[in-house]
């Protein structure tokens, strides 16, 4: 399958349908025709793939998400230039815009108005209600499902009346018991085209050969699972289902982590990794005794010095600037043993520093990683 078609391809998929996850965070597949379009977008770095941001009603320059975020371009000249709010359970203001009709002295209207603004309290929960719940009925009160009230995604929050939210409180019943229908507004989201552009990358990965002068030379021998490769949109699912986010860092698919050695792009050796996890484990650049041929190739982070005729290996450790100059070795295992054992140890302290945001399974992994010479 060529780009051509891929891309054709993605956006046929754009135009008809969109990933949207559940109220039990599972990923559906949802016609568009059922999402509202984004009125006037900004450009704010998104928290993940489903975040939307829509314009907060009555106001020129506030904008909620569906996570409970809220920003605004107020007092910026740059109007691409955004405060975030505070986020959780905290207390809005916010101005509102309102076209009011002018009166002359006399107290009659003159046909004109004059724009004024007026300061509104509010929540981050309630402005998710306004944007992105249905509304029901004496059902004006807010109720979190997880009970965590700084938990504004808006699948989290249903709407009760007063009555029920009483009970809620008391603990006398459940939300579930309630038995209330909760309809949510889904807008357009960039879920699959975030992902269409990944499955692109990695495919431009495998496409790589000897002559490719765009892609590096270590993704020559890697491949796609044919599913995949039959079926794109099995592998923006797969994307869709794993993503997760890690602070403000770029996130790949890491195909060696689970791997079987044989550089296969495949949903059962496939992770997503953030960047500096993923350029920890990639293998450091190949080195070699006498002349660059395959019988030549040094273990992982060896080197050879010609002149003194011993092996030797340097290791950067992550955060370091400099490489470490380690031993000298009459072998190049001996030199390897010394690189595998500092080069285990800074993967288990970074496997460390990363444990709470990254996937368990992703952690454990990482303390069974070997590193291999070759």
């Amino acid at each position: 399958m060529n780009k051509e078609i891929i891309t054709e391809n993605l956006e046929e998929t754009e135009l008809k349908m969109q990933f949207i996850l559940d109220e039990n965070c599972e990923l559906q597949e949802i016609s568009k025709d059922k999402c509202k379009v984004v009125e006037y977008p900004i450009k704010y770095k998104l928290k993940n793939a489903f975040e939307v941001f829509v314009g907060v009603d009555g106001t020129e320059n506030y904008w909620i998400s569906n996570y409970g975020r809220c920003v605004n371009n107020l007092n910026h000249k740059d109007k691409n230039t955004f405060y975030e709010h505070k986020q959780g359970k905290c207390h809005y203001t916010v101005f509102e815009i309102a076209y009011d009709p002018v009166k002359n002295k006399r107290g009659q209207l003159t046909g004109e108005v004059e724009r004024n603004r007026y300061k509104r309290e509010t929540t981050p929960e309630d402005l998710v209600v306004d944007a992105f719940l249905v509304k029901y009925k004496g059902r004006f009160k807010v109720w979190h499902k997880d009970g965590d009230e700084s938990n504004n995604w808006y699948k989290n929050l249903l709407t009760v009346s007063p009555d029920d939210y009483k009970e809620l409180k008391a603990g006398k019943v459940t939300w579930q018991e309630l038995n209330l229908e909760q309809e949510y507004i889904e807008y357009e989201n960039k879920a699959s085209y975030h992902a269409y552009k990944v499955y692109n990358g990695v495919l431009a990965r495998c496409r790589s050969t000897e002559e490719t002068d765009s892609i590096h030379k270590c993704y020559n021998k890697t491949g796609m699972w044919q599913g995949w490769l039959d079926d794109p949109k099995s592998f923006v699912k797969w994307y869709l289902e794993h993503y997760y986010e890690c602070g403000d860092e770029e996130m790949d698919v890491d195909k060696d982590l689970f791997g079987d050695g044989s550089g296969m792009y495949h949903p059962d050796f496939c992770c997503i990794l953030p960047k500096g996890l993923n350029t920890l484990l990639a293998n450091a650049k190949k080195h070699y005794k006498d002349g660059e041929t395959p019988d030549n190739v040094l273990p992982l982070g060896v080197r050879y010095n010609g002149k003194t005729r011993k092996y030797t290996s340097e290791i950067t450790f992550t955060g370091a600037e400099k490489p470490i100059p380690l031993s000298e070795w009459d072998t190049a295992e001996e030199a390897f043993e010394e690189y595998r054992v500092l080069k285990r140890a800074d993967i288990l302290i970074v496997a460390a520093k990363y444990k709470n945001s990254i996937p368990d399974y992703i952690y454990d992994r990482l303390l069974m990683v070997e590193v291999k010479p070759y």
